[in-house]
């Protein structure tokens, strides 16, 4: 059917499926597929004209799509470049007729884009218990494989014990990470590996002390982990990342009891961070 809406477009001479008696030059596979907000097309060309070209459509069929797969293939094809012209009597003065246009086919993946995250997770280790977090992200793209982004996250407030005494401790940091890509679109999903600095601030109040004091440490750490990232559309994706957090510097805050000075609480060595975000590309 889709063979049959290109040589409505472009003429008999473009497409025919299945064996053919004369060798054939060009290949083209299409691939409709239907995800949670419509109908794409990937199509691959091959041969001696070759290139990918995705198109989408919002609609609730596909017979918007299917049309425009044909006109783009009629026009990527080029049918008139090979095709016999029809017998007529010669003109005293002809128009020398102008080139086709020849149409190439860009991925949408290679182009440099910039995209905003917003996430929530759960941070493991990071303070006295497992506590949750929110993180806002900008970053660019300037590949289809590389991506540079500068996030902020702040990790909900933690406390070292239930009861009175206590240590009220709080985290936010801001980090600077750069993601190479490890495998490619399979399927509307990519996966990537991360790696990141996080420069912040550690906080520390007590509660319950004849002297409720407030102190702060600097925070510097290094993350590095997955990243999976599940297309919705052109221009939204859910991401879902994984990172081990390695603090760089030891802090940490001591309390005095009786005369008596104990720790309160010690950066870990080691933390992990799990977020699940959308993506949006600009």
């Amino acid at each position: 059917m889709l063979a049959e809406q290109v040589r409505a477009v472009a003429g008999a001479y473009v497409i025919g499926v299945g064996p053919s008696p004369v060798p054939i030059e060009t290949w083209v596979q299409v691939a409709i597929s239907h995800n949670f907000v419509g109908y794409s097309a990937q199509i691959s060309i091959s041969g001696r004209r070759h290139g990918t070209r995705t198109l989408e459509d919002l609609g609730p069929a596909c017979t918007s799509l299917a049309n425009a797969v044909a006109v783009t293939l009629a026009m990527f094809l080029d049918p008139y470049e090979n095709a016999p012209c029809p017998a007529r009597e010669p003109s005293p003065i002809a128009a020398k007729p102008e080139p086709e246009p020849k149409v190439q086919a860009v991925s949408p993946a290679s182009e440099a884009r910039f995209f905003v995250d917003g996430n929530a997770g759960i941070s493991f280790n990071l303070l006295a218990h497992n506590q949750p977090l929110l993180g806002l992200a900008f970053g660019f793209r300037p590949s289809a494989r590389w991506s540079l982004a500068v996030s902020g996250s702040f990790v909900f407030p933690d406390q070292t014990s239930d009861g009175s005494p206590s240590v009220e401790l709080g985290l936010g940091f801001a980090s600077l990470q750069a993601c190479a890509g490890a495998l490619g679109n399979i399927d509307h999903a990519s996966l990537a590996w991360c790696a990141a600095a996080q420069l912040g601030s550690l906080a520390g109040s007590g509660r319950g002390y004849a002297a409720d004091l407030s102190e702060r440490a600097l925070w510097f750490a290094l993350a590095t982990g997955p990243e999976t990232t599940f297309r919705l559309s052109r221009a939204l994706s859910w991401v879902l990342t994984g990172q081990a957090v390695i603090p760089l510097l030891e802090q940490g805050f001591d309390i005095q009891r009786d005369g008596v000075r104990s720790s309160a609480f010690q950066s870990p060595s080691v933390a992990g961070l799990v977020t699940l975000g959308l993506r949006g590309q600009l």
